[in-house]
């Protein structure tokens, strides 16, 4: 079974070191994306933007997938208070 390694990119790199055994292209892909939006749902936007991305590496170290999620916020009126 071909092993993958999912590196986060969130205001830094942190390196997938110990990859994880999937035997499906489609698993790749659904991996990368709940990473993402596990990251994404504890994240605090700061400055009102956050980009933060998976990218998905195979045995010999290729990309093969990317995932990417940016997040913006902003007062459409003057902010209350």
């Amino acid at each position: 079974m071909p092993r993958y390694y999912f590196d986060v990119e969130n205001g830094g790199l942190t390196v997938d070191e110990e990859g994880t055994e999937l035997d499906e292209t489609e698993a790749v892909a659904s991996l990368a994306m709940r990473t993402l939006l596990d990251i994404a749902r504890f994240e605090v936007v700061a400055h009102n933007e956050r980009r933060m991305s998976v990218t998905a590496r195979d045995a010999d170290g290729l990309p093969v997938y990317r995932t990417e999620l940016t997040v913006q916020a902003g007062w459409l009126v003057g902010q209350p208070g």
